[in-house]
């Protein structure tokens, strides 16, 4: 039987490693996330030095293939998503046109009572609102979590919100007439909230976008407030 990994071959061993590990994760062998041989096991399987071991997933890192965790190891990341910007601000929409698996799963809904500080900041003429969490994933992997900001009088639109539905296209299909999108965007430290929904570290990086969803005459519909695992989902902004 011929070795997986063999001086013979002209290809330096690094990189028939890295290609091994490659179509496995390809293949299936290894899943997203899923933690990887350490590396004194590849080297009793192919008989290789650490020096290999450590190129190849270095290698693969710089790739984006695989991550390395301090302390913890190897392990296969996750594919990066890009979203279309053709999506017209739907999660789903750009999740679906790009041939992934967008899921959405409701956290919370609550009823607030606004300052007027953050009427100001909102841009709300009410005081009472409604917030409604949601985690958005793609391929089943959490990448945003989401909360709107609505009026009220829009209670009967989220009480019937369903976990498939686009709430930028249910609000389409009730007349709403959404023009335009103003965004402030900054990086946030993710709380313990936040961590454990988004599945990273507390104290990670998050981008953190604050949009106010708008009609022809920058009359405010709804907020959107959201906070992406930038490693595993970009974001896409249009401007005019």
């Amino acid at each position: 039987m011929e070795k997986e990994i063999s001086e013979s071959n002209p290809t330096p061993l690094y990189n028939q490693l890295a290609n091994l590990i490659e179509n496995k994760i390809l293949s299936g062998s290894y899943q997203y996330g899923e933690k990887l041989p350490s590396e004194g096991e590849w080297m009793r399987e192919h008989d290789i030095s650490r020096v290999t071991v450590r190129n190849a997933l270095q290698l693969l890192v710089d790739q984006g293939i695989v991550e390395k965790k301090q302390g913890k190891g190897a392990y296969v990341a996750f594919p990066v998503y890009k979203e279309a910007f053709n999506a017209g601000g739907s999660f789903t929409s750009a999740g679906v046109t790009s041939n992934k698996t967008p899921t959405t799963k409701i956290l919370e809904k609550e009823y607030l009572n606004l300052s007027e500080g953050q009427q100001i900041e909102l841009g709300f003429m009410a005081s009472e609102i409604i917030s409604l969490k949601r985690l958005r994933n793609i391929d089943y992997q959490p990448v945003i979590f989401e909360i709107d900001y609505v009026t009220k009088e829009m209670a009967p639109i989220i009480d019937g919100l369903t976990e498939s539905d686009s709430l930028i296209e249910v609000l389409k299909a009730k007349g709403y007439q959404i023009n335009h999108f103003d965004n402030v965007i900054d990086v946030s430290l993710a709380t313990a909230e936040l961590a454990q929904q988004l599945q990273v570290e507390e104290g990670t990086p998050l981008l953190h976008i604050k949009q106010q969803v708008l009609d022809a005459s920058s009359k405010l519909i709804y907020f959107n407030e959201q906070f992406i695992n930038s490693k595993l989902y970009k974001a896409a902004i249009r401007s005019y």
